[in-house]
């Protein structure tokens, strides 16, 4: 992944806008070819071309970082959903849609693991609200494919969403020698499902269409 990096410290606000997007794009890239703990600050602001007490300025840490990316994509998702045309099956729609976003499932497995360490309870609490309104635009076009008379509870189904996501995600993905011995051993390999195919087992189960 290049990019074109400001050499310079950033003055205007269409210089910061640039400079915060040139170090979300080299965290995105970081954050989703290594492992959560690999990837440190200085490689994503040697990649952008500042020092690390510049990206400072825009990311208390690691964790604020992520967090910032991971809003970035859900609001990304959540553009994929109100753009779809509605679906007689709602299920496999949705499972589509997720599959189409890599990196927002990638950083999905990964999220509690992050909200549990350096994190102000403002900062959690601003990703929290953050998030929480994002979704409720999902939820409402949720509603809009399943229809009046649908019976369901909305904010439990989009979590139970998220929690199937992040399960199938880890089931379908594992790393080092747990996937050589998937992928190699004959016995094994009716055990390696695809990502898209499962979770649009799972989300259909729940809504039932």
């Amino acid at each position: 992944m290049g990019s074109v990096a400001i050499r310079k410290r950033a003055i205007s606000p269409e210089q910061k806008a640039l400079r915060r997007r040139q170090i979300l794009l080299a965290a995105a890239h970081m954050f989703a070819t290594m492992p959560y703990d690999a990837v440190n600050l200085a490689d994503i602001a040697a990649h952008v071309g500042i020092t690390k007490p510049a990206l400072y300025r825009y990311f208390r840490g690691k964790e604020t970082l992520f967090l910032a990316l991971f809003q970035e994509e859900l609001s990304a998702l959540a553009d994929d959903f109100r753009r779809a045309p509605k679906p007689a099956a709602v299920g496999a729609m949705s499972a589509a849609l997720f599959a189409g976003r890599p990196l927002y499932c990638h950083l999905s497995a990964i999220l509690h693991t992050v909200l549990e360490r350096d994190l102000t309870f403002d900062e959690a609490k601003d990703f929290k609200l953050g998030m929480l309104a994002t979704v409720q635009d999902t939820i409402m076009v949720m509603g809009d494919w399943l229809g009046p008379g649908h019976g369901l509870d909305l904010e439990l189904l989009a979590l139970q969403f998220q929690q199937a996501l992040i399960g199938v995600w880890h089931t379908t993905h594992p790393t080092g020698a747990m996937r050589e011995v998937m992928e190699t051993l004959p016995e094994l390999k009716s055990h390696c499902r695809d990502f898209e195919e499962t979770l649009a087992a799972h989300l259909t189960a729940l809504i039932g269409r």
